[in-house]
């Protein structure tokens, strides 16, 4: 079965001017059942690690 991820923000919501505070890659091969696998302080991390997760083999 093929992987897919997609990345997307995480917001501090202290206040009005939302902030993104991090990012997370979350697991959506079954859509049913979507996780977090990990989160990141970049957007260019993120996206390296969702693009290494949907290569990586069961």
């Amino acid at each position: 079965m093929s992987r897919q991820a997609r990345i997307e923000p995480v917001f501090a919501a202290k206040d009005l001017n939302d902030k993104i505070t991090g990012w997370v890659v979350i697991d959506e091969s079954q859509p049913e059942n979507e996780n977090v696998v990990s989160e990141h302080e970049s957007q260019a991390e993120a996206i390296r690690a969702a693009e290494e997760f949907e290569q990586c083999e069961d």
